[in-house]
């Protein structure tokens, strides 16, 4: 006959119930830590316990009402025993009392930054932006291997097939998943959507931790394209959003808040469009008629006023007329007489009187004292000229 040289499994399960079992000191202990993860079942609480260098999945088998409730992310002190369950080959620590112990490290710890971030006015109410009313692009910052692309999706497609939607696809728990969804964000913020949805879907408080690190809420409070942060289920609160522009309670809210019904949408702008034309043609005639009568009052204010004017006008032309003749009347009696005087006064006509005009190098002789003997000069007579020379003088000296 073989000789076994193994065990198996049920057989070290068995063994490793048997021992925590039997270990005196593991009974009915006080344990404190964190509560993480809580969840009811029936009548039956469930959640994980933890502290900074581990965690152990706890459960409060018939919890009772008038029993204390722990909040999430509180620190509690547990009483009961840890159980192997040999079947599932689970290790876990059965509750029978809970005592509250105070908010947990973590918890106190992102409510002090949330205050800090708070005071640098991250999440004031002036920041927040209006959400599009009619998104055509919209970027999804999420994980593609999670259902909460096809909710989204989903969601818009039911109210059209318009809105074009791009995934951005970035680890949303774990190590390295800040910096990807940072880099997420600052990518989507540079492809010109009308909207971006942050999303991912509920877990525990550990697998939300990204969404409150700081760096990830500086990102998404540093975004110029408007961003609704969907994280988590109703009653999950990150960081994120404080920071966006717009909380939804979860991912299928996202797209509920920013899809629209493109069939409505459309039979509207028709109604409208038709509505508008109608109105126009209405407004179109009135001002017709309006116009049309205006016209007729402008021919006639303008008739009469014509009217009035041309008789003005004549009348004030006869009188320029009158005037006129008057003016040149008398503008030609004075011509009349000046060039009367002109004609007294022309030395051509003096000339014809018998008179000469002398002349000395080109100058006017005036005076007999102009001349000395032997001078030679021109006279100007009114049939010609002739040159003559001084043979003697002979004047009388003027004052």
């Amino acid at each position: 006959m073989e000789t076994k040289n193994y065990i198996t499994v049920s057989e070290l399960n068995y063994y490793l119930y048997r021992t925590i079992a039997a270990e005196e000191l593991l009974q009915n202990i006080p344990v404190m830590g964190e509560v993480s993860g809580l969840s009811i079942a029936g009548n039956h609480l469930y959640f994980t316990v933890k502290d900074e260098g581990a965690q152990i999945a706890a459960c409060f088998f018939h919890f009772k009402k008038s029993s204390y409730l722990p909040a999430e992310g509180e620190q509690v002190l547990l009483f009961g025993s840890p159980e192997y369950y040999q079947k599932g080959g689970k290790l876990s620590f059965v509750v029978n009392r809970i005592e509250p112990f105070g908010k947990g490290k973590l918890f106190a710890e992102l409510e002090k930054l949330r205050q800090r971030l708070a005071g640098e006015g991250l999440f004031d109410a002036a920041r927040k932006r209006p959400l599009p009313r009619f998104p055509l692009k919209v970027g999804i910052v999420t994980s593609l291997s999670g259902a909460v692309i096809y909710d989204i999706v989903r969601t818009f497609r039911k109210n059209n097939k318009i809105t074009d939607l791009t995934c951005i696809n970035v680890p949303v728990q774990g190590e390295g998943a800040v910096d990807a969804i940072c880099e997420g964000l600052r990518l989507a913020d540079t492809q010109g959507f009308d909207a971006i949805i942050l999303a991912r879907g509920g877990g525990s408080s550990e697998d939300l931790m990204p969404f409150n690190d700081e760096k990830t809420v500086r990102a998404v409070g540093n975004m110029r394209t408007v961003t609704v942060c969907a994280v988590g289920h109703e009653t999950d609160y990150s960081l994120c959003d404080f920071a966006a522009d717009a909380r939804a309670m979860t991912p299928t809210a996202a797209a509920e808040m920013l899809s629209f019904n493109a069939k409505e949408l459309a039979e509207q702008i028709v109604e409208k469009t038709i509505r508008a034309g109608a109105m126009v043609s209405l407004r179109t005639d009135a001002l017709y008629q309006k116009v049309k009568s205006r016209t007729r009052d402008v021919r006639h204010i303008c008739s009469s006023r014509l009217n009035a004017y041309a008789q003005k006008i004549a009348l004030r032309t006869q009188k320029a007329m009158r005037l006129a003749d008057a003016r040149m009347t008398l503008a030609e009696r004075r011509t009349e007489s000046l060039l009367a005087k002109l004609s007294a006064l022309n030395p051509a006509a003096l000339l014809q009187k018998g008179y000469f005009r002398a002349m000395k190098d080109g100058k006017d002789v005036r005076r007999i004292g102009d001349l000395v003997c032997g001078d030679i000069f021109r006279l100007y007579g009114a049939d010609g000229t002739l040159d003559a020379e001084v043979l003697s003088t002979e004047y009388k000296e003027t004052l």
